[in-house]
């Protein structure tokens, strides 16, 4: 059993507020062993629901922090690496051809011609007036 597998196991007793507390040590961490304990607890569904519980739980306690865009990045990041295998495995099958044969397809060139249109006169601007802002000293 590896140390990830032992801390995995080790999750499973833990009350929620310790649990919290330890998974945010670990999101924090972000390194090899983090990530070997997040592969780790994907394994094990019910570890991993509680563990994604204390993920809800730690990205609601950082709503309105001041490092809130971090660790909601980071639990993002955890989060995704324990749905990595949660969908299920892709079963690729055999399937034949059966594309009926289609007949080559001619493409006309399109233009496109804009109908003429008389060009706007000068004065449909309004006139623009600009005035020096008045001297607050008398």
């Amino acid at each position: 059993m590896t140390k990830a597998q032992r801390i995995a196991a080790a999750w499973a007793n833990l009350p929620a507020p310790e649990l919290t507390d330890q998974v945010r040590l670990l999101v924090k961490a972000r390194d090899a062993g983090a990530r070997a304990v997040w592969s780790a607890v994907r394994e094990d569904n019910v570890i991993a629901a509680r563990v994604r519980g204390a993920l809800a739980g730690l990205k609601a306690e950082y709503r309105g922090h001041r490092d809130e865009a971090m660790w909601l990045m980071w639990i993002g990041q955890v989060q995704q690496q324990l749905a990595v295998q949660a969908a299920a495995p892709v079963v690729e099958t055999a399937v034949e051809d059966v594309t009926p044969e289609l007949e080559p397809v001619v493409m006309e060139e399109w233009t496109h011609h804009p109908e003429p249109t008389a060009p706007r006169p000068a004065n449909d601007a309004p006139p623009v007036l600009f005035q020096e802002p008045a001297s607050s000293s008398k």
